[in-house]
């Protein structure tokens, strides 16, 4: 799979979960599911979890999933 499947939401979401292996991110963003309020977060969330679910830990490695967006200015 290649990153260009996945939306700028997922990216940006995945992205805020990453860690370095791909099962501990998907953990991540699986475990918070329930926490989750807004029906369109929880759409990104889910459909950003089965598509890493689709990807072995090597494609993971090497995808970059950097937010889109000038982060600098959150700082």
């Amino acid at each position: 799979m290649h990153i260009l499947n996945f939306t700028v939401e997922e990216i940006n979401l995945i992205a805020m979960y990453k860690t370095d292996t791909l099962a501990a991110t998907l953990t991540g963003i699986d475990e918070t599911l329930p926490d989750m309020y807004d029906e369109d977060i929880i759409s990104i969330a889910e459909s950003a979890s089965r598509k890493l679910s689709a990807l072995t830990e090597e494609d993971f490695s090497a995808l970059s999933f950097t937010p889109d967006g000038d982060i600098d200015e959150y700082e």
